[in-house]
């Protein structure tokens, strides 16, 4: 049997999708690329750029990182990567 994503209003009062795909995220994201400052939106909210910034200070963020003047990247298969081995899907009882 198909798998019916829930749906819930967000702030505009607009259904939006509460399933996830991460496959998706890279499809949608418009660059080879995502900053830091917007992983926040690259990953639907599920990490602030800060919280990265304590990953990569501790070593556990993401593994390939590239610099250009203050501004911290990653590769957007990387991200991807990372956000998979840092989520779990949880089954309902």
């Amino acid at each position: 049997m198909a798998e019916i994503p829930e749906k819930k209003d967000n702030k505009m009062g607009q259904k939006r999708d509460s399933s996830i795909n991460l496959d998706e995220l890279a499809e949608k994201w418009p660059s080879p690329f995502v900053s830091r400052n917007r992983f926040e939106e690259f990953s639907g909210g599920l990490f602030k750029a800060r919280s990265m910034n304590t990953f990569d200070a501790r070593g556990d963020g993401i593994n390939t990182r590239y610099r250009r003047g203050s501004k911290i990247f990653y590769e957007v298969p990387d991200a991807i990567a990372w956000l998979k081995s840092r989520t779990k899907k949880e089954v309902g009882k």
